[in-house]
């Protein structure tokens, strides 16, 4: 968003927001946002190699496997059901 956007949200919301709201959201939004601290490059390279080696590991299941399994579950209990 752009900084005109942003003002005027602001302004927006400042015009609107009773005091104790305004002082919620200063609490709950504003004051931890200001300890956040941003990632370094290594931080970031490193979470997304990560996702790509558990991505990579993971097992996917074909549609055929997925229909063979749900119909199975049906056919147990169709048979539960019976009995």
């Amino acid at each position: 968003m752009s900084a005109v956007v942003l003002q005027g949200l602001l302004d927006y919301l400042k015009s609107t927001l009773s005091m104790d709201n305004r002082q919620w959201l200063a609490a709950h939004l504003v004051e931890p946002s200001a300890e956040a601290t941003p990632y370094t490059k290594e931080e970031l390279i490193a979470d997304t190699e990560a996702s790509v080696a558990e991505a990579e590991a993971t097992r996917y299941f074909s549609e055929e496997e997925v229909e063979a399994e749900v119909d199975e579950m049906f056919e147990s209990w169709k048979m539960a059901e019976a009995a």
